[in-house]
């Protein structure tokens, strides 16, 4: 996927919906710290635009209800979820802080950034 088109679900990202989901999913889905990596370095003012808008198109997706598998079906739901994480991820990881991982680490201690 192009992360330029993740752009068009990023209108479905807030701080509030995401910190719902996070709480909602909790050890449920285990790329949920690198979701929150990419929170925090989403609400990093160093961060460049364009890294997070691409964040903000991976975290709309994320939160998004409607996926293009459904997150209802075990295991297999949240494939696409993980792969746009992914994809942010390495977008992102230049300009991921070492404060980023320590803040989803206090937020998220289980699971881990693999």
């Amino acid at each position: 996927m192009n992360p330029l088109k993740l752009l068009k679900y990023a209108k479905f990202f807030s701080s509030d919906k995401f910190m719902h989901f996070a709480n909602g999913v909790g050890k449920n889905v285990v790329f949920l710290r690198r979701a929150c990596i990419l929170f925090y370095c989403f609400r990093d003012p160093d961060t460049p635009k364009y890294v997070k808008a691409v964040i903000a198109g991976a975290l709309g997706y994320l939160v998004l209800p409607i996926d293009v598998i459904s997150d209802r079906i075990p295991f297999a739901g949240w494939i696409d979820d993980a792969a746009v994480i992914a994809l942010a991820f390495k977008v992102a990881n230049r300009f991921i802080k070492p404060m980023h991982r320590d803040q989803a680490q206090k937020l998220i201690p289980f699971g881990s950034e693999d």
